[in-house]
């Protein structure tokens, strides 16, 4: 875990994710907890565990729930990676579709430059992320379905 200072003095922190090193997530402390971040900022500068101490007491020690193995009973395996996948997949269904409403009429009653028009923009802007997200995920979970499939059939011509 690293610590870093971003403009503003907003203390992040960086942690690989448990179980596989190569990804590392951030998080800021805002309002009194550790909340996950998109990425760390630009201007960011890595500061010493002693540094973050002083600004944060003992919110330092707090561990990332990032850095810590998932809760006991959680299933793991190619099926219940699916089955995580398709509740993903249901979730961002439903945003978009609840998130996609009205959004060809709203922008344009807003005006141009308003807070209004930018909140519209922002919106149509999440949108678009959350259908490629969503994409993504489609793809990944017809990868892992046809995976499966190979495994089974496998193990049928192994049993014969």
């Amino acid at each position: 875990m690293a610590f870093h200072l971003a403009p503003g003095s907003v203390v992040h922190r960086t942690t690989t994710l448990h179980g596989y090193s190569a990804i590392v997530m951030v998080e800021r402390y805002v309002g009194g907890r550790w909340e996950l971040a998109a990425e760390l900022p630009r201007a960011a500068e890595e500061i010493t565990d002693d540094v973050a101490r002083e600004k944060l007491g003992e919110a330092v020690d707090e561990p990332s729930r990032f850095a810590v193995p998932p809760e006991t009973g959680v299933t793991g395996g190619l099926k219940a990676r699916l089955d995580q996948l398709d509740s993903m997949i249901d979730t961002t269904v439903a945003w978009l579709r609840a998130g996609a409403a009205g959004s060809d009429t709203e922008l344009a009653w807003a005006r141009y430059q308003s807070s209004d028009y930018d909140y519209e923009l922002d919106t149509r802007e999440a949108l678009r992320d959350a259908a490629g997200l969503l994409s993504q995920m489609v793809k990944h979970r017809a990868t892992l379905a046809a995976r499966a499939e190979m495994r089974r059939r496998k193990r049928e011509s192994e049993d014969d």
